[in-house]
C-alpha cells in the first residue's frame, strides 16, 4: 500500500458501520428496520414510513452495481492532495436492486465514451490506509 496524501474520512457514530463494511469490501447503508427504505448519508428517522416515535435503523449490505444518474467533471482541484488528480468525475449512483438510494462517489474511469447517463458502474474498493477503504465507481 503506498502513501495516501489525501484527506481521508473521519467516522462518526452515524456513519462507523457504513466504513466498517467499506474495509470489509462490502457496500452497506442504513436500513430501516420497520419498512426497509434505505438511506445515505444515515438519518434520524425514516424518509419512507416517517417513523419518528420509535426510529430503529440498522446497516445492511446492498448489491454494488449501479447506474449514473448525474456526473460533474472537476478541474479545480481545491483541496490539498487533489491537485495531480484533476480532471476526475464524481458521479451520483443509484443502485439496481435498492431504488431510490443514491450515492456520491468518484468514477475512476475519468471522463471518456462511456461516460453517460445510465451507464452501468460497480463498485471498487480502494484501501487508502490500514483503517480507511474508499468506495470508488468504474464502468461496467
Amino acid at each position: 500500500m503506498t502513501e495516501y496524501a489525501k484527506p481521508v474520512p473521519v467516522p462518526d457514530e452515524d456513519t462507523a458501520p457504513f466504513w466498517e463494511a467499506a474495509r470489509r469490501h462490502e457496500l452497506a447503508f442504513q436500513r430501516c428496520d420497520h419498512c426497509g427504505t434505505y438511506a445515505h448519508p444515515p438519518v434520524r428517522f425514516c424518509r419512507g414510513c416517517h417513523d419518528v416515535t420509535e426510529p430503529s435503523f440498522g446497516f445492511a449490505t446492498i448489491t454494488p452495481r449501479g447506474r449514473i444518474v448525474n456526473w460533474t467533471v472537476i478541474h479545480d482541484a481545491m483541496v490539498q492532495g487533489f491537485a495531480g488528480d484533476a480532471p476526475w468525475v464524481h458521479a451520483l449512483v443509484s443502485f439496481d436492486d435498492q431504488p431510490g438510494l443514491t450515492f456520491a462517489a468518484t468514477l475512476i474511469d475519468g471522463v471518456g465514451d462511456g461516460l453517460k447517463l445510465g451507464a452501468a458502474v460497480e463498485v471498487v474498493f480502494k484501501d487508502v490506509s490500514r483503517d480507511v477503504t474508499l468506495p470508488l465507481f468504474k464502468l461496467a
